[in-house]
């Protein structure tokens, strides 16, 4: 006859293996497949909970677009891994890790990197699964910039020209945070239009835009108002502080921009400081450009199959 304490034993034992058996008996279930990688109903699940701490907006998305849209998130991923991986030494990304952690869980408003990590295992998501994720599109950045550095095209004299055009004509010099979203001939603006109602203009970046910034809800960041052409200056100040405008046709597309905020610019009038910082804006923009057209390349090209 078992002793009580062998008793308990061999109960923890039978439980251990039950639930062991419970998890591994999980169905898994392909989705798709992008070349030669699968894409599984578990893949799905642990992409949708990364999307959901980027935007919370996504929670209020029923399960068949959140399913799409997190289907959609891991094909860019696996393409621009792929790419990376055959351009890129991978050895280089643990420079990157803190930097990118540090500056993620700023963004989602966390004081420190413990909180943080605390609430990703509330989230059941490990941190080396974001840092997989925030290593990508760091290293998908760097290998388009290589990539496409030479074939950047800056006039440095037009840029002063059009700022000290800017600069005469107006009395106070102003600066917008600015969010996009680029989108195909494919999407009508009534359905983005009506997707941004329901769920946000993040969400509606996450899940429609086409440019890198989709990744961070189509933020661009602070833009000064001389960087822009003069209709989209026209544009800028004719909208209020949360408003957006209807689609502009551009050559990669048709760009929606939403004002988040807007501020006015007292620090003295620098030339050459004002010069910098558009050449790196526009250095940018024709690298977002680049980083666009190579994407789609690689999406044409690659065979993506469809299980569910």
């Amino acid at each position: 006859m078992l002793s009580k304490k062998a008793y308990f034993f061999l109960i923890f034992i039978l439980v251990f293996i039950f639930n062991s058996i419970n998890i591994n008996t999980k169905e898994i279930i392909i989705i798709s497949k992008i070349n030669n990688e699968i894409i599984t109903n578990v893949d799905l699940e642990n992409q949708i909970k990364y999307l959901l701490i980027t935007s919370n907006n996504l929670k209020d998305l029923n399960k068949k677009d959140l399913l799409e849209l997190s289907k959609n998130s891991l094909i860019r991923e696996i393409l621009k891994k792929k790419e990376i991986d055959k351009l890129i030494n991978i050895d280089e990304k643990f420079n990157l890790e803190e930097k990118l952690i540090t500056q993620h869980y700023k963004s989602l408003g966390f004081k420190n990197k413990l909180e943080y990590k605390n609430f990703l295992q509330s989230e059941e998501i490990s941190l080396e699964f974001v840092k997989d994720k925030l290593i990508i599109e760091q290293l998908w950045n760097t290998l388009i910039y290589e990539k496409f550095k030479e074939k950047v095209k800056i006039n440095e004299n037009e840029i002063k020209k059009k700022i000290k055009i800017y600069k005469s004509q107006q009395k106070k010099i102003y600066e917008v945070n600015v969010s996009e979203i680029l989108f195909n001939n494919d999407v009508s603006f009534s359905e983005i239009n009506e997707f941004i109602k329901n769920y946000g203009f993040k969400s509606a970046a996450i899940n429609f835009s086409i440019s890198d910034t989709s990744s961070k809800g189509g933020e661009i960041g602070w833009v000064n108002l001389s960087n822009l052409s003069p209709e989209l200056q026209k544009k800028m100040y004719s909208l209020k502080i949360g408003d957006y405008t209807k689609p502009i046709k551009i050559p990669s597309g048709n760009l929606i921009l939403k004002i988040n905020s807007r501020r006015e610019i007292k620090d003295q009038f620098d030339l050459d400081k004002e010069t910098k910082k558009q050449i790196i804006f526009e250095q940018n923009r024709q690298l977002n450009s680049f980083s666009l057209n190579y994407y789609n390349k690689l999406k044409q090209n690659a065979i993506i199959n469809e299980y569910k």
